[in-house]
């Protein structure tokens, strides 16, 4: 599995929840201060560094970390965030740990900031009256964490964490592994949602032409496809050990497949029941479709081909 480190400093706390809740996103992972870091936490695959922002510069124990440690990070890979009230200047502020860490850096970004006034101390509280008057902006508190925001950007390190990190195994021989898998089983947990509402529904699948068919008399699940066509499937396998994982999840957009067409009876057929005998039944049978946009396997089987146990399709 790939290993995350986050690399934080936190005077008032902010960074630090934010390291944390990047730690459960990006997981497997673990979280410490610079003077935290322990000399094996150097095998870990990913490292995201979160530096404070303090009176325009790069808190400098965050600073002070990466010069020295800066020969063996330039061969890993690196993410650099700041908490900074100003979000698009992220690249001015990072400039100094990119200099010093070059093509290592895989990405960087912002991720918001809070000032309260409240919270700080006499001499924190004093400079930062000074500074508002230096560049004269209003003495006040600040809040310009949106956690929204700071989703997406968590999820866009996924993404990088998943698909960049290590070599993934060539598509067209992780799809032969996908398929086998998908036809060797026929039940799973089909997850739709709108608003404040999610539903999970235990159902059997049919998986035919890399679409995934679902036959259902109705239900709940009609109510968020009517207004949300975007699902999650996941199916998986007992778990015995952790070196014998093995489970999917998939994510496509569904639609149903109108009654009567030749795919509705394609589908009927395939599950091995006759049209004719259908149509005469006193409620209606529905099909959905499910076409996949991407899907995330893991497989500790893929460890013996020389890969990571979690490897990811897309479209």
């Amino acid at each position: 599995m790939i290993r995350t480190l986050i690399i934080y400093e936190s005077k008032y706390g902010f960074t630090e929840g934010i390291s944390k809740d990047l730690a459960m996103v990006l997981g497997p992972a673990n979280i410490c201060r610079t003077n935290e870091f322990k000399s094996f936490y150097k095998e870990f695959d990913l490292f995201v560094i979160c530096a404070p922002i303090y009176e325009e510069r790069i808190n400098q124990d965050i600073s002070a970390f990466v010069k020295e440690n800066s020969e063996w990070m330039k061969h890993k890979k690196v993410v650099l965030l700041c908490s900074s009230l100003s979000a698009k200047a992220y690249e001015k502020y990072l400039k100094e740990l990119k200099d010093i860490l070059g093509s290592s850096v895989i990405f960087q970004s912002s991720i918001g900031g809070v000032i309260n006034l409240d919270k700080l101390h006499s001499e924190d509280y004093k400079k930062m009256k000074e500074f508002s008057k230096k560049v004269r902006l209003p003495f006040k508190s600040y809040d310009a964490f949106n956690k929204n925001e700071f989703v997406d950007v968590a999820l866009k390190i996924k993404e990088i964490k998943d698909t960049k990190i290590k070599p993934s195994m060539d598509k067209k021989e992780l799809k032969k592994y996908i398929d086998e898998f998908l036809k060797a089983h026929n039940t799973c947990c089909l997850c739709t949602a709108h608003r404040d509402s999610v539903r999970s529904t235990p159902i059997e699948y049919l998986y035919i032409d890399d679409k995934l068919y679902f036959i259902s008399e109705g239900g709940e699940k009609f109510a968020h496809l009517l207004l949300n066509d975007r699902v999650s499937i996941s199916i998986y396998e007992p778990f015995k050990a952790m070196n014998k994982l093995a489970g999917m999840q998939i994510e496509g957009t569904a639609s149903l497949v109108e009654m009567n067409s030749k795919e509705y009876i394609e589908v009927l057929e395939n599950r091995g029941l006759k049209y004719d005998q259908l149509v005469n039944l006193p409620i209606r049978m529905n099909v959905i479709k499910v076409s996949v946009q991407s899907i995330e396997f893991l497989w500790s089987n893929f460890k013996a081909l020389g890969y990571e146990a979690k490897q990811v399709y897309s479209k």
